[in-house]
């Protein structure tokens, strides 16, 4: 082999070579840019962060003195005023003997049957001093303790605030005789007057 061919070959080698390496330059991929890092907002230098309620704003618990699963029942109160009771009294004894007077200028005017005198009277004025029976049934003796004066009465005599509704008693034993009165007296509620009814015994010899 001549010179020239070796030559000829050298520069041949040389040639791939050189298309070699610009082919495997052209193929090699171009590096990706990476993505520059975001700034980070800055913070506030005069934020402050938050560490919880202070001590101040702490209050002690404190007991109430009630159940708080304890349902609260408030007492029911009546609709409206509340009820007002007030006992009324009677007249006096002088204006009971005026009407008294009266009922019997009245009665004598029209010729009538006068009232009967214990009609004046109340009954806790009326004492009894004894008790008798004749042909008529029973019958007391009662003596009014404000004048002193003496009256006989049977079952249904009237007196101011009630009568008679019953006279007893048994002649061998003196101390079962008694006579029993049925008594009213009057109370005001809210403005209404409403009468009251008891039944009040009476003993001879008993101030009552």
């Amino acid at each position: 082999m001549n010179v020239k061919k070796i030559k000829e070959m050298s520069l041949s080698v040389l040639l791939l070579l050189s298309m070699a390496v610009i082919v495997s330059a052209q193929d090699k991929p171009a590096s990706v840019a990476k993505p520059e890092p975001q700034s980070k907002p800055q913070q506030l230098s005069n934020a402050k962060e938050y560490l919880g309620p202070t001590a101040d704003s702490i209050r002690p618990y404190r007991a109430s003195g009630r159940d708080p699963f304890k349902k609260t029942v408030k007492p029911k109160t009546p609709r409206g005023k509340q009820a007002q009771v007030r006992m009324l009294g009677f007249p006096t004894l002088d204006a009971r003997r005026a009407e008294f007077r009266q009922k019997a200028e009245k009665a004598r005017a029209l010729d009538g049957a006068e009232p009967d005198p214990v009609s004046q009277y109340l009954v806790s004025e009326l004492e009894i001093t004894g008790v008798f029976r004749d042909d008529r049934g029973y019958g007391a003796f009662v003596r009014a303790q404000p004048t002193g004066t003496m009256f006989f009465v049977r079952n249904g005599a009237r007196c101011f605030n009630g009568e008679v509704v019953r006279i007893g008693g048994d002649a061998s034993d003196p101390g079962s005789a008694k006579v029993v009165f049925r008594e009213v007296s009057y109370q005001e509620l809210n403005g209404k007057q409403s009468p009251q009814e008891r039944l009040v015994t009476k003993l001879p010899g008993e101030k009552k």
